[in-house]
Parts: C-alpha cells; sequence; structure tokens
C-alpha cells in the first residue's frame, strides 16, 4: 500500500534530518576535543580519519541521506535524468568513498583500546603534570590530577603512544565502545548497499517476488543490530551516541517509506503499461 504523507509527516521527517546535522557539529567537536589529548603534537594529514572518524564519517552519511531523498521522493523520475542523475550518481560514489575510509577510520581507532597495557612504573600521581591524561571513555580524556590518578593505585593501564591511562573498568568500557562503532558502521555499509542496489536496479521490477521479500528481510535483520547498538550505546551510559544512533534508525525508516511508495508506484504504471 501506498504511504500517504502529509505536511506533519513531512515537518516531522525534516526535523530529524535538521537533527543528524547538529549531530554532525556535535561529533566535530568531541572528536577535536579527543585528538587534542591523543595527538599533542597536532594531527598529521595522515591521522585525520582516525582522530574525526565520527564526524567526516556522520557528514559523509548526511549528504548521502539527502541525496537518497532526493531519489526517492523528492525528485520525480522523469526529472532523474542527463545531468542531474550524472551529478547524484557522482555525490553518492565520493560520499560511499568516505562511509568506506571512515569504517576503515573506526577499525583504526581501535589502536587506542588495543595499545593499553599494565601499568607497572612508579606511582601515578608522581606523573602529574606531565603529558598524560585520563581515559573515561573513548574520546573523553581529562588531565591526570590528584583526584582521578588515586583511581589508577589499586591497578592502572597505559597506552603511551595515545598519553593515556586508564583504569581496568574504563579500558574495558573503552574496548566496548569503540568494538560497537566499528559494528554499527560495519551493518550501515551493508544496509547503504542494499539501498542503493534497489535505486540502480530498479527493483520495483520484482515487486511483490519472492526475492523483493528476501531482501526485504535481511535488511529489518540489519536494522535490527542497528536498535540493539543504539541500545547498548545507551546502557554504556553514551546517551548521545544512542540518540544519534535512533534519529539515524528514523531518517532510513523515512527512506524505506520513500522507496515502498516508489516502488509501488512503478510497479503500478508498469502494470498499465506506462512504463517499461
Amino acid at each position: 500500500m501506498i504511504v500517504k504523507t502529509g505536511k506533519l509527516y513531512q515537518s516531522f521527517k525534516y526535523l530529524v534530518y535538521a537533527a543528524l546535522a547538529v549531530n554532525t557539529g556535535h561529533f566535530f567537536f568531541e572528536n577535536f576535543a579527543g585528538s587534542a589529548a591523543t595527538y599533542e603534537d597536532g594531527v598529521a594529514l595522515s591521522d585525520i580519519i582516525v582522530a574525526y572518524t565520527d564526524s567526516i564519517d556522520t557528514a559523509a552519511w548526511f549528504v548521502l541521506l539527502l541525496l537518497l531523498e532526493l531519489e526517492t521522493f523528492v525528485l520525480p523520475d522523469d526529472r532523474i535524468k542527463a545531468g542531474v542523475e550524472w551529478t547524484i550518481n557522482i555525490l553518492t560514489f565520493i560520499c560511499g568513498a568516505i562511509i568506506l575510509y571512515a569504517l576503515y577510520g573506526y577499525w583504526a581507532t581501535l589502536w587506542i583500546p588495543l595499545g593499553f597495557e599494565p601499568y607497572s612504573g612508579a606511582d601515578p600521581c608522581t606523573l602529574i603534570g606531565g603529558d598524560l591524561s585520563f581515559a573515561l571513555a573513548l574520546d573523553d580524556y581529562v588531565p591526570l590530577d590528584a583526584q582521578n590518578c588515586a583511581a589508577l593505585v589499586s591497578g592502572a593501564y597505559i597506552n603511551p603512544n595515545a598519553n593515556l591511562m586508564a583504569t581496568s573498568e574504563n579500558l574495558g568500557l573503552i574496548s566496548r565502545l569503540a568494538w560497537t562503532d566499528v559494528l554499527n558502521a560495519s551493518v550501515w555499509v551493508l544496509i547503504v548497499a542494499v539501498l542503493e542496489a534497489e535505486v540502480y536496479l530498479q527493483s520495483s521490477r520484482l515487486f511483490g517476488t519472492k526475492f523483493f521479500f528476501a531482501y526485504k528481510s535481511s535488511k529489518i535483520l540489519l536494522y535490527g543490530i542497528l536498535f540493539v547498538c543504539a541500545f547498548y550505546w545507551w546502557m554504556l551510559g553514551e546517551p548521545w551516541d544512542a540518540w544519534d544512533a535512533v534519529l539515524w534508525l528514523v531518517a532510513f525508516f523515512f527512506i524505506e517509506m520513500n522507496m515502498l511508495t516508489w516502488q509501488e508506484e512503478n510497479a503500478e504504471r508498469r502494470a498499465a503499461g506506462l512504463i517499461t
């Protein structure tokens, strides 16, 4: 059944898109603060994707979201041709390349939790005033001081390459957050690959077939994994990451509704002999 939408529906949709734009700015400032602690000599060009993975990834996804909105809702099929189609395809390719590069960045960020080792030096509190920072969570680092160094007395871990110290509890949190980022980013890449295939292959030709229901079911499984990631972030005490994950799920619900309507309309037009 074709989804009928009104002004309230559209207003809510674009409000969600606006919230995602705000989140892009938030992740930039979060990455900026985190890189100041882990890259004390400044971020080299080759390290930008690792230092700013969240913000680069979110920005690329946001542009891709707008492109999908144009393809599946805003622009009628007879407008998506010639220069417009080429422009959308080029921008989609660029966004896809950035997203894959960001996925590499999420994997590369694992060097932070994996780079920790048990600390066996002098009393950590003697290191106050140096270059070391105390890791509270992933991208959440504060200067080592008398208050947090006391938590390191009973057992400390150090990442000498990142100038970070952490308790075993905080290191566990950092590891879980980093691996959740990797899983979430990997699943999103799979989802957008399926969506782009639907657009490219004009999948309304397959509407109602077993293949159609098979790949729709696969996306339900993938979206389920993303929902679990969002819930896990909330459980780990990362409400902003959980909020951002929920916003993206809602945003792609709108894209899925656009796709469903577009596919059904094309199926009806094809059945009437209006298109081939």
